[in-house]
């Protein structure tokens, strides 16, 4: 049997959930910078579609995703 303590586990729990809480804010970075990439994209799409206009182009990348 584990010498563990309460005190042991609830220390690793916190650790854990702070490599976790940091991980999750680095995947938010991350694709927050993908954001103008994808409204460029839109608005490129909704210009080569001519008069069909942005919402062809949204549900164009939104096929594409």
């Amino acid at each position: 049997m584990s010498e563990r303590t309460t005190e042991v586990i609830r220390k690793e729990l916190a650790d854990e959930r702070r490599k976790l809480d940091e991980e999750l804010y680095g995947l938010d970075a991350e694709i927050r910078s993908f954001v103008p990439f994808l409204i460029g994209g839109v608005a490129t799409i909704a210009l080569l579609t001519g008069g069909k206009g942005l919402r062809t182009g949204a549900k164009l990348v939104w096929k594409l995703l």
